[in-house]
C-alpha cells in the first residue's frame, strides 16, 4: 500500500493532538509495516512538528516494560505516538511520561488496513460525543451487570471510579488512541463475580472460533475453560504473566459507529455497542493493581445494565446518545 493512501487517515491523530513546534516521538517495532510509521512521520512534518522515530524489538506481551532507552526518550517528548505491534499503554514507562505531562497517542496493533478502513474513517466529533455520553454514565454509576447469549453473566462495582472517554483526543488524566472509540473504567478491586464468555477476540489469542469461559470470583479469574483459544490464553498467562494477570482490570464500551469486527481486538473493541473486559494491570485505567500483562477480551453483542438500568440491549445502545 502506498504511503499517500495511509497518510490520509494517519493525519487524523496527529491533527487532533500535535501542535506546531512540538517534539513528537514515534515509537514502533520491527513487526510494524514500514508504511504505517513513515506515514506518521510525514503527518507530523505536515503539522510542523519535530518527529523522532525509535524502532525497538516487539514486546513479548501487552504490559511488558519498554527498553530503558525508549523509556528515557518518552520523557524528552511533548507527544508520544506508540505504533507497536502490542500496546504499551500499561507500562511504567508510559505512566511516568503521562505524569511528566507527555501527551500519549496509543496505536498498538494498528496496520495499514486499519488506517484506511473502518474505525479510522469515522467522524471523530461524533465518536467524541457518543464516548462522553457513555463515560458520564460510568462516572455516575455504581454497579454494572453484563449478560450475553453465549452465557456471560458478570457483576461488579464501579462506585467512585471515573469513566474515561477515549475518543482520539488527549486530555490530561486520559489517553488518546487511534483508531479510537471507547468509554472505559476500572472495576473496584475484588468486586467482580460471575462468568465472562469472550466470544469474538482477545489479545494474544486473536479471533475466537470458540468462546473462552472465564469464571470470576472476588475480582479474579479462577477458571479458564474452552478449546484451543482457552488453552492459548492459559499458556500466555503462565509464561508471560504474573499472579495479578488474573485480576479483572477494565470494563469498556465500544463507541465508534464505523468500527469493524475483523478479529483484531484493537479495532473489534471499538465497535459501537460491544464491550470488552480486561484482565491484568488496572493502573492506567484508574485502578490499583499492577501486572506485567493487560489483555482485553471482547463480547460483541452484550446486554449491559448500570445501576439496574439497561443501557445496551444485545449490542444495541438503548440510551439517547444525543445528550
Amino acid at each position: 500500500m502506498q504511503i499517500v493512501e495511509v497518510l490520509k487517515y494517519a493525519r487524523i491523530p496527529v491533527r487532533l493532538n500535535v501542535k506546531k513546534g512540538e517534539s513528537v516521538l514515534i515509537l514502533t517495532d520491527t513487526s510494524v509495516e514500514e508504511v504505517v510509521y513513515k506515514s506518521l512521520v510525514a503527518a507530523v512534518y505536515e503539522m510542523q512538528g519535530i518527529p523522532t522515530m525509535l524502532i525497538i524489538p516487539p514486546l513479548a506481551a501487552f504490559g511488558h516494560e519498554l527498553p530503558e532507552i525508549a523509556a528515557a526518550a518518552i520523557l524528552k517528548a511533548d507527544t508520544l505516538i506508540a505504533v507497536c505491534c502490542v500496546a504499551v499503554t500499561h507500562t511504567d514507562a508510559v505512566r511516568k511520561g503521562l505524569d511528566a505531562g507527555v501527551k500519549y497517542v496509543a496505536m498498538g496493533g494498528v496496520n495499514s488496513d486499519m488506517l484506511t478502513h473502518g474505525a479510522a474513517t469515522a467522524d471523530y466529533a461524533e465518536v467524541n460525543r457518543i464516548t462522553n455520553r457513555f463515560a458520564e454514565i460510568l462516572t455516575t454509576g455504581e454497579k454494572v451487570r453484563v449478560t450475553s447469549t453465549y452465557g456471560t453473566d458478570i457483576t461488579f462495582s464501579i462506585k467512585g471510579r471515573k469513566g474515561l472517554p477515549l475518543a482520539g483526543i488527549f486530555h490530561p488524566g486520559t489517553i488518546a488512541c487511534f483508531p479510537d472509540g471507547e468509554a472505559a473504567c476500572a472495576p473496584v478491586e475484588g468486586t467482580a463475580q460471575g462468568l465472562i464468555v469472550v466470544d469474538t477476540s482477545m489479545h494474544h489469542v486473536g479471533r475466537c472460533q470458540s468462546p473462552i469461559r472465564l469464571t470470576v470470583k472476588d475480582g479474579r479469574v479462577v477458571r479458564i475453560e474452552g478449546e484451543e483459544e482457552a488453552e492459548l490464553l492459559r499458556k500466555v498467562l503462565e509464561t508471560r504473566g504474573d499472579d495479578n494477570s488474573y485480576n479483572i482490570a477494565e470494563f469498556a464500551i465500544g463507541t465508534n459507529p464505523q468500527a469493524r469486527c475483523i478479529g483484531n481486538p484493537q479495532e473489534d473493541k471499538k465497535t459501537l455497542g460491544s464491550i470488552h473486559i480486561a484482565i491484568g494491570d488496572s493502573l492506567s485505567m484508574g485502578g490499583s493493581v499492577y501486572s506485567r500483562t493487560h489483555l482485553d477480551g471482547l463480547i460483541l453483542k452484550p446486554t449491559v445494565y448500570v445501576d439496574d438500568k439497561m443501557i445496551i440491549d444485545n449490542g444495541r445502545p438503548v440510551i439517547d446518545l444525543r445528550e
